[in-house]
C-alpha cells in the first residue's frame, strides 16, 4: 500500500508537468516505475499510464489541437512500433539515447531556420515513425518530439494539445505490439493501473490550471531549458552507460 501511495503522488506530481509542458513527466513516470518495479515492467506499463494522461490532455485542450499536424503524425506510427519491437532486443539503448540527447540540444541552440508557416506538415510523417520507433526502445521519446514543435509557430496551449494526441497515437502504437509482439501482461497489473491512470487524470487538471498563469515569453524560455536539462541528462547516462 505504501508503494501504491508513493507512485500515485509521484505520478500525480510527473502529470502536473506533463499537462504544463507536453514533456519531462513521462521521464519522471518512468524513472519511478523502473526504480519500484524494475526497467521489463516499467517501459510497457509507462505507456499506459502515458496513454490515460495524453486522453486527459486531449479532454481538457481538445479545442486547441492542430488536426492537420496530427492527421500526418498517425500515417507512420503504427509501422514504426512494429520495427522498433522487433528491434528491441537488436539495437543499443544508450546509443540510441545518447543520439536523442545530442539532437534534442542541437534544435534547442542551433541557429533555426525561419518558417514562416511551420515546418512541412510531411515532416510529422516522418516523426511519428520516429517517435514511435525510438519509444519501443528508449521508452521516453516526448522530448524528441517536442524538439520539432519548436521549429514550428504554434501557441503554448496549442503544442500541448496537438503533442497530447500524437503522443496517445504513438502510446497505442506501443501497447498494441507490447500485447502482441512482446506479449507484456498487463493485466496482471491492472489495479496499480487504475490507480496509476486517476493520479494522471488529476495531475492534468492541475497543470491545465496552472499553465493559464504564464505568459507566452517565460513558458517558452522555461520549455527550452526544461528540453535541455531532460536531453542532457539523456546524454549523462547514456555516456555513464557506455563508459562502464
Amino acid at each position: 500500500m505504501a508503494l501504491y501511495i508513493f507512485l500515485f503522488f509521484a505520478v500525480v506530481f510527473a502529470s502536473v508537468f506533463s499537462a504544463l509542458f507536453g514533456l519531462a513527466g513521462g521521464t519522471m513516470i518512468l524513472a519511478v516505475l523502473s526504480w519500484t518495479l524494475g526497467i521489463k515492467n516499467a517501459v510497457p506499463l509507462h505507456s499506459a499510464v502515458q496513454f490515460v494522461g495524453n486522453v486527459a490532455r486531449l479532454g481538457v485542450y481538445y479545442k486547441l489541437v492542430v488536426w492537420k499536424i496530427v492527421g500526418y503524425f498517425i500515417i507512420l506510427t503504427l509501422p514504426g512500433a512494429y520495427l522498433g519491437g522487433l528491434c528491441i532486443d537488436f539495437l543499443s539503448e544508450k546509443w540510441l539515447e545518447l543520439s536523442v540527447g545530442i539532437f534534442i540540444l542541437l534544435t534547442i541552440f542551433m541557429p533555426k531556420p525561419s518558417f514562416k508557416n511551420g515546418i512541412r506538415y510531411e515532416v510529422f510523417a516522418l516523426l511519428g515513425f520516429l517517435g514511435s520507433f525510438l519509444g519501443m526502445i528508449v521508452a521516453v521519446s516526448g522530448p524528441f518530439i517536442a524538439s520539432f514543435f519548436i521549429l514550428n509557430n504554434i501557441k503554448k496551449e496549442e503544442m500541448i494539445a496537438t503533442k497530447s494526441v500524437c503522443q496517445g497515437i504513438t502510446q497505442i502504437a506501443k501497447l498494441i505490439i507490447f500485447a502482441s509482439v512482446v506479449h507484456f501482461s498487463f493485466d496482471k497489473f491492472w489495479f496499480l493501473l487504475l490507480i496509476l491512470s486517476l493520479a494522471a487524470i488529476i495531475g492534468t487538471l492541475i497543470g491545465r490550471y496552472l499553465i493559464e498563469k504564464i505568459s507566452e515569453n517565460v513558458y517558452n524560455t522555461l520549455n527550452n531549458w526544461l528540453l535541455g536539462s531532460i536531453a542532457s541528462l539523456m546524454i549523462l547516462g547514456a555516456l555513464s552507460k557506455i563508459i562502464n
